[in-house]
């Protein structure tokens, strides 16, 4: 059994530095709404922990879930160790730690670091910060080379941005040796028209996430169209001009 008193001391002591290079992709993926915060280990590598700030260009982030909580195991394993979550919120060691509390989430405390952490929960940004802990004796107990370290709920479709809190580390690899390189690439959440293209007099318009509407004026009166199919193509003809915009269903 793993023991999990020194769990702080443990995921920070890692942030050194390395020597080999590695990428792991960390991204931003629409589910239904929600900011999925992915990565993916594109050579092999394993990581030890991510520390990122996420951030919306509109509206704010009000709820985070969707995560793994505690040591992997066999059964299940991921990114479930969360340092100043940990330290704030949990009690005792090894199997007496009750890791189901829903004071424990993966959100860093501004205090620890007021210069480089964004404000939380109910604000345009959080800082994150996720650690794997496993037995390497025990098969399947390390993290998988791909998946979902958790989900953002927001205020209103916006552009979701995430980069490394190098306060923290940023993305750390499990081996020494290894220099994790990462890449960050933000995407767009909610519904949205995504394109919009006129060509020959036809109108062909890509959107995601509900109902395409239009109005005559950027204020409205909005009317849907009865389209959800994602791709709206129609000819312009001698037609005024026209706005749309994307209702959720």
């Amino acid at each position: 059994m793993i023991e999990t008193k020194n769990l702080l001391a443990l995921v920070i002591g890692l942030a050194f530095p390395f020597l080999g290079r590695a990428e792991v992709r960390v991204f931003i993926q629409d589910s239904n709404g929600l900011a999925l915060v992915n990565y993916e280990c594109t050579a092999g590598e394993v990581v030890r922990a991510f520390s990122l700030n996420v951030s919306v260009d509109q509206g704010l982030i009000v709820g985070v879930s969707g995560f793994f909580r505690g040591p992997g195991s066999a059964q299940a394993t991921g990114y479930g160790i969360f340092p100043a979550s940990f330290r704030d919120h949990l009690a005792g060691t090894g199997s007496d730690i009750d890791w189901s509390s829903s004071d424990y989430a993966p959100l860093a405390d501004v205090t620890d670091s007021p210069g480089d952490t964004l404000p939380g929960l109910n604000s345009s940004g959080v800082t994150l910060e996720l650690g794997g802990l496993w037995d390497p004796a025990v098969a399947g107990a390390s993290p998988g080379p791909s998946g979902t370290l958790c989900a953002l709920q927001l205020s209103q479709p916006a552009r979701v941005s995430v980069s490394a809190n190098l306060t923290r580390g940023g993305v750390i690899s499990a081996f020494p040796g290894n220099l994790i390189t990462p890449v960050f690439v933000s995407g767009n959440v909610g519904p949205a028209v995504t394109s919009a293209t006129l060509q020959n007099g036809v109108m062909t318009i890509i959107f995601r996430g509900g109902q395409l509407q239009s109005a005559p004026s950027a204020n409205g009166p909005w009317s849907d169209t009865g389209d959800l199919s994602g791709n709206h193509v129609e000819n312009v003809g001698t037609n005024p001009a026209r706005f749309f915009r994307v209702r959720s269903p």
